[in-house]
This record gives structure tokens, sequence and C-alpha cells, in this order.
């Protein structure tokens, strides 16, 4: 019965101790716009500057490899020319989602009437925050 008892409060330890680390990674509202804020910020500005190196500079290794230059600008000039130029942003939410910290933003866009979500998706690496994935979705981006 002794044995039982002891074999509980060890589950019961080991149970807490997860449970206490796993919120411990979860990160406020406000924690996440600390780091998220100023970078995503600074990505759209160099959209608006077309300064690649400015523009990756977060980038995570595999996010470089998946939108290099070339792919920027094949990408990013198309979606310049039919939303125009970055104004101004605002936080929407934020969520953790396999590890990563997804970030969602409402923007305005010069030649866009609507909204322009914009999702910047947060990796970190030895408390580094990195760039892991960047969407822009608006009526006009899904439109031919």
């Amino acid at each position: 019965m002794k044995l039982s008892k002891y074999f509980t409060l060890v589950i019961l330890l080991v149970s807490l101790a997860i449970l206490s680390g796993c919120s411990a990674q979860q990160l406020s509202a406000d924690e996440v716009q600390k780091f998220a804020n100023p970078i995503t910020e600074d990505m759209l500005l160099a959209m608006n500057e077309d300064d690649y190196p400015r523009f990756s500079r977060d980038f995570d290794e595999q996010m470089k490899t998946s939108l290099n230059e070339a792919q920027y600008k094949n990408t990013i000039r198309p979606i310049k020319a039919k939303i125009g130029s970055y104004l101004s942003k605002e936080f929407i939410s934020t969520e953790n989602k396999d590890g990563y910290t997804v970030v969602l933003y409402k923007a305005r866009f010069s030649q866009e009437p609507d909204d322009v979500i914009v999702r910047s998706v947060f990796s970190d690496k030895n408390g580094k925050k990195y760039i892991s994935g960047f969407w822009l979705d608006s009526p006009k981006l899904r439109s031919n």
C-alpha cells in the first residue's frame, strides 16, 4: 500500500514538472509582440524599399533557402503591383503551433481597399527569434 502511494506521488510530481515546463514555453501576447512587431515591421518596410538583404535579415536557414533573392523578386514584386506599398499594421493574435509562434496582423496597403492579413511565423534557436514563414493574404491577392 505504501508503495502504491509513493508511485502515485512520483507520477503526480513528474506530471506537474512536465506541465510547468509546457506552460513556461507559452509566451503572452505582450511578450510575443515585443519581438514579432519590430521584425515584421522591418520586413514590411524593406518590401517597400525592395531591400532583400534587410527583408531576409531575420530568416532561419530554411526560409533563406525557400525565399532567396531571385525568388523574392519573382514573388514580392507582383504582390506589390497588386496591393501597393505597406502603410500600417495592427496586431490581431498569436498562437503556438508545432513549436512555432504564429502571429497575425491586419495591415493596410496603398492599393488594397480591404485588409491584408500578414502572417509571420517565428522559431526560436538558442534564444534568438527567426522568421520561419511569412504570408500575405487579401482579396486582390486571391484574384487573378
